[in-house]
């Protein structure tokens, strides 16, 4: 779905926050936590990787802030348009990262934007984050090794940020990312009103079935099967 140097840039600095957070209260939510959800199942099902992500979101306790900033800091991220938002700029063909200033000197069509949001159960001056007190209840498993949100909480955001989305790629990805926790993740999931709303919402759009069909099980001609099997969880 995205661009594998893309995702592989950030899959990359995945690895190095985890080296770096190993003695912070965090965890991933959002697309790579999806992927760590899913992968053991979806690789004996399709024989392939689920699809990586582009950004990376993290969440953090707020005992735990200032060490993060900390980390932020030493990995070269920098502020960006929102305040819980931190990025690095990748130049493709000279294979580094960036200052600011030097890529306004550059095209931008060789530049990649990667972006750390980070989410928190209260608001501190350490760092930026985007708050949800409903994180203070978060349940984190471990998935190889890393620290993500529950199968429950995954779908509790998720399913808020599949009626929230402007950009089309993002509503895709929510899709699919739904269709794969419900389907490929090893707890069964309790269908609460939001779930049930966002399932609806596939199941009445061809373009999300088929989009799901495509990039899930492979086929884009299998989106009957994804409509029928959405159909059953209701």
């Amino acid at each position: 779905m995205y661009d594998p140097v893309e995702t592989e840039l950030s899959y990359s600095y995945l690895s190095k926050l985890q080296e770096e957070c190993t003695e912070l209260r965090w965890a991933l939510l959002g697309g790579w936590a999806v992927y760590l959800q899913v992968q053991e199942k979806y690789q004996r099902a399709f024989g392939r990787e689920y699809l990586r992500s582009r950004d990376i979101d993290l969440y953090i306790g707020a005992a735990d802030q200032a060490k993060l900033a900390e980390v932020i800091r030493k990995l070269q991220f920098a502020a960006s348009a929102y305040p819980f938002r931190y990025e690095l700029i990748y130049e493709r063909e000279e294979k580094r990262i960036l200052s600011t200033k030097e890529a306004k000197r550059k095209p931008i069509f060789n530049l990649i934007y990667l972006f750390l949001d980070v989410f928190s159960d209260k608001e501190t001056k350490a760092v930026g984050s985007w708050v949800f007190p409903e994180l203070q209840r978060v349940e984190l498993e471990f998935m190889q090794k890393t620290p993500v949100l529950s199968i429950s909480s995954l779908l509790h955001l998720k399913t808020n940020a599949f009626f929230q989305r402007e950009k089309l790629d993002k509503e895709l990805k929510d899709a699919c990312d739904i269709y794969a926790l419900l389907f490929y993740s090893n707890n069964k999931a309790n269908i609460t009103i939001p779930l049930r709303k966002a399932i609806e919402k596939i199941i009445s759009r061809v373009d999300l079935q088929k989009f799901i069909a495509e990039q899930v099980l492979g086929d884009s001609l299998k989106n009957d099967l994804v409509s029928y099997s959405l159909r059953g969880l209701l």
